[in-house]
């Protein structure tokens, strides 16, 4: 039996291999290019829009996803990414597009701030068990070239998801103010906080579903 194991393993290894390598790449693909695009700005100092467009940025991943792949093993963890990531594009707003994945980490961009943070505070809904999504949302303007958005504030909405709990879709001030009084989303304040990389702290907010309220008591 052991001697099977090693068999498979040495035969699965060179499978596996260029898959982590892939995904190495992208990762590092996205962070040297938001970089770049970072030290754009700063140095332009807002003197050039650089064909900025105005949208609301969403991250969504899976808390403790390293994790669950050690406990539960490749093979596992791959079919919970699909499923996930069918499950998200099965359930966008029609006005939503998903820009990239990158392992168990989704990047969605919509024109409405609105339906796209209602969205996912309904899709969370959808997870129960562990690993858990999670979300964040952003307003803003970017750079967009080449199907991909690129700049401060997609760096700011990454930050914002890697601050959030599993089940909690987390949003700035910027798409809190962009979609004002809803029906279907209320917004629990939880500060300023220190995200990577910024200057200044950013105030979040909790989004999420109002609390039903109880019919009256009938009076006998």
């Amino acid at each position: 039996m052991a001697e099977e194991m090693e068999g498979l393993a040495r035969d699965l290894l060179p499978l596996t291999s260029p898959l982590m390598e892939y995904i190495h790449q992208r990762y590092l693909r996205f962070y040297i290019e938001q970089d770049v695009v970072g030290h754009m700005e700063a140095e332009l100092g807002g003197q050039r829009q650089l064909g900025r467009v105005q949208m609301a940025f969403c991250f969504v991943d899976l808390t403790g996803f390293t994790r669950y792949t050690e406990e539960e093993g490749d093979e596992e963890a791959f079919d919970l990414v699909e499923r996930f990531l069918e499950t998200v594009e099965a359930t966008l707003p029609a006005e939503a597009t998903i820009v990239k994945t990158i392992g168990d980490e989704v990047m969605i961009v919509s024109p409405d701030p609105v339906t796209l943070t209602e969205w996912a505070v309904g899709f969370l809904t959808l997870f129960q068990d562990r690993p858990q999504p999670r979300v964040g949302v952003h307003y803003g303007r970017a750079v967009y070239r080449d199907g991909d958005y690129f700049g401060t504030e997609v760096n700011l909405t990454h930050r914002v998801v890697a601050r959030a709990l599993g089940g909690e879709v987390m949003v700035t001030t910027a798409a809190a103010d962009a979609i004002g009084n809803s029906d279907y989303l209320e917004f629990d304040p939880i500060g300023e906080v220190d995200l990577k990389g910024f200057p200044a702290p950013v105030e979040l907010f909790v989004a999420r579903a109002p609390e039903a309220e109880e019919p009256p008591k009938k009076v006998t």
